[in-house]
């Protein structure tokens, strides 16, 4: 799980949600503020300390992981010297199983993700809030993990996790959390 966050506060309850990696965005000042005040915590950011970036200067200069919009932009940083292991393409529903297929991990970001095509959703609006909007977060992870994404970033932390375990012992990649057999 990678959750976007705007404080220091904000990394450390995601972390304790379940998120292995926090989103400080282009706060260049919150990832150093992060490193020291959340212990086990990946963070992505616009900073020489950022563990993941989305600029493939920095993460050549770095080692960091590079966010890439997609597969093209990611075979360009390879071709450029960026270790195809430190790559992650970032892909909508629609485009995962193909970024999956040439061999990337990806991110599926399902802040404000309308639909598995990226447009509006059918009432039109792009952000649900409350429970619709959960559900939809819900279900879009469980399909984005279906499908083969490697990292979520979502604000819902703890719920999407829930539903990423249990997509993941559906397909057989790891146990289930409980499992009851009844004999006849």
């Amino acid at each position: 799980m990678l959750a976007p966050v705007a404080t220091v506060e904000q990394a450390a309850a995601a972390a304790a949600a379940g998120a292995g990696l926090v989103d400080a965005g282009d706060d260049a000042a919150l990832v150093p503020a992060i490193r020291r005040a959340v212990s086990g915590v990946r963070v992505c950011g616009e900073h020489e300390d950022a563990d993941l970036v989305r600029d493939a200067a920095l993460a050549a200069r770095t080692g960091a992981t590079l966010i890439c919009p997609g597969a093209d932009a990611a075979e360009a940083a390879a071709r450029r010297g960026v270790s195809a292991g430190r790559i992650l393409v970032q892909a909508a529903p629609a485009g995962i199983e193909a970024a999956v297929r040439a061999g990337w991990p990806v991110l599926a970001d399902l802040e404000g993700l309308a639909d598995p095509e990226g447009g509006a959703n059918p009432e039109g609006d792009a952000d649900l809030g409350g429970a619709a909007g959960l559900a939809r977060t819900e279900a879009a992870a469980a399909v984005c993990a279906w499908l083969g994404a490697s990292v979520l970033r979502t604000r819902h932390v703890a719920n999407v996790r829930r539903c990423v375990d249990m997509t993941e012992s559906i397909l057989g990649r790891r146990p289930p959390a409980w499992a009851v057999r009844g004999l006849a």
